[in-house]
């Protein structure tokens, strides 16, 4: 194994042995890297800086009303929007830079050159640098201002874009559910003076009316029971006396007397006497069959019971069955009238009561309805309160995105004009030229050496023939070997 020192006495030999290659790339290259240092394109950057503040740290008492800007979340998106064709070709038309009558592959050229000039960074979670370079320092100015004008609207469009369509949103569901309310308290209206005498407010109203007109029906068909058992007890009480039976009655007396008297003289065989006792039986079966017939006594009879009456009471007023008979009559006719009154009355609180109860078995679909009409009511009563407030907090927070408006985003280095090119000094590329020639020689001699067959040390000869050295002839000189 070889010592330290002899390998690095080698590496000397090898260096001095390759010292033009090395030496060479180092002279050259400095020059080189100046002279390209001074033929190199320069570039010139303006860059401004932006401080975007969330609404949490400008006021936090109303940050229950503001819209977060979240930067660090959106920047991706914000980045990419920026360096989009839909934003630079409006910075290209607020520059002037194209217009309406520029071609479009010369419009998506300078929009594809000024994304590739254009950085934007994110530093820590409010800092925002905006970087834009060029060869010609004219004109980065106003670009940069156009784009920073662009990114600001951008970043703020979301905020103020969400709320206005928002605000736009709620006016429109306003303006439907208040007419859907209005809508359902007519409808509730129009069913409350349709269903006036039905609704559930007055149901125990009616019911409390159809318990006190049944108790009244029953006390009217007791007085009508009542009417009716005295006029029929008037009613046979004037067929019994009826004038016609009262005749036949007296005849039946005088036929009775008067064939007692012929009994008294003559015998039963006797002819008058045969005759009257004929007489007498046909007289008392007359008055048997108007006896019978007197149960069915109708009104028209009760008629010529009247006219009887009359005639009999013209005839002669003294006789005491003809004022009876007037008597009973009136009677029977103040019963028959007392009768009809209350079977008229029975019949209307029938009517009634028929009525009632039909409003009553209506209450429970009619009641259903109304609770659902009221659940309508108060459904779109709630529904149009809680956008009438989401719109006022849409409206709230609008105004407040416009009051912050100014201190939530703070240019902190506004946009210059720039002086002097960015990039690497001359001292640079003489330093870069320096270090490549180094490289670049160190390089050519390596590999030279490499490439180098020949056998310089006595170690190489052994290591290549196997055999010990026995000696080695030194270098001589031209003229020696002329001697």
């Amino acid at each position: 194994m070889r010592a330290p020192l002899e390998v690095f006495a080698r590496m000397l030999a090898a260096a001095w042995r390759r010292r033009y290659l090395i030496v060479v790339p180092i002279m050259v290259m400095p020059v080189l890297g100046f002279i390209s240092g001074l033929i190199a394109p320069k570039r010139f950057e303006a860059r401004t800086t932006l401080l975007v503040q969330e609404p949490a740290k400008l006021n936090p008492f109303l940050n229950d009303l503001a819209v977060a800007t979240n930067v660090k979340d959106r920047m991706p998106a914000l980045g990419a929007l920026l360096h989009s064709q839909h934003v630079l070709d409006k910075v290209l038309l607020d520059t002037k830079q194209v217009d309406e009558n520029t071609p479009a592959y010369k419009r998506e050229d300078m929009v594809a050159q000024l994304s590739n000039a254009i950085t934007v960074k994110l530093t820590g979670s409010d800092l925002i640098e905006i970087r834009i370079s060029d060869r010609k320092p004219q004109g980065l100015l106003k670009t940069l201002e156009a784009v920073t004008s662009r990114f600001i609207e951008r970043l703020v469009s979301p905020e103020q874009g969400a709320i206005t369509a928002s605000q736009s949103f709620l006016e429109i569901q306003l303006d439907q559910r208040r007419k859907a309310l209005d809508k359902a308290e007519r409808d509730y209206s129009n069913f409350k003076v349709r269903n006036a005498d039905k609704l559930p407010a007055i149901y125990a109203a009616n019911v409390t009316r159809l318990g006190s007109l049944q108790q009244k029906m029953q006390e009217k068909e007791m007085d009508l029971a009542t009417a009716q058992a005295g006029f029929d007890d008037i009613r046979s009480r004037i067929a019994g006396a009826n004038p016609v039976i009262g005749r036949l009655e007296e005849e039946i007396v005088k036929l009775t007397s008067e064939l007692t008297a012929l009994r008294s003289r003559y015998t039963d065989e006797h002819s008058q006497v045969q005759a009257l006792d004929r007489r007498l039986k046909r007289t008392q079966a007359e008055r048997k069959s108007l006896l019978e017939a007197s149960s069915a006594l109708k009104d028209l009879d009760l008629d010529r019971l009247w006219n009887i009456a009359a005639n009999l009471a013209n005839g002669d007023e003294s006789k005491p069955q003809t004022t009876l008979l007037m008597s009973q009559l009136q009677r029977l006719q103040d019963a028959q009238a007392k009768r009809v009154t209350l079977e008229k009355d029975v019949e209307e609180l029938r009517r009634m009561i028929a009525d009632l109860q039909r409003t009553i078995g209506t209450f429970a679909p009619i009641e259903q309805e109304q609770q659902h009409l009221e659940r309508s009511i108060v459904a779109a009563r709630e529904m149009y309160d809680s956008l009438l407030k989401r719109n006022e907090m849409a409206s709230v927070t609008g105004a407040l995105g416009r009051f912050e408006a100014p201190e939530r985003i703070k240019m902190i280095d506004p946009p210059s004009e720039p002086n002097a090119p960015v990039g690497p000094g001359l001292i640079l590329f003489i330093l870069g030229g320096l270090v490549g020639g180094i490289v670049i020689g160190a390089g050519l001699a390596v590999v030279s050496e490499i490439a180098d067959q020949r056998l310089r040390a006595e170690e190489d000869f052994v290591q290549e023939t196997g055999i010990p050295l026995l000696g080695r002839i030194p270098t001589l000189q031209r003229q020696m070997i002329a001697l």
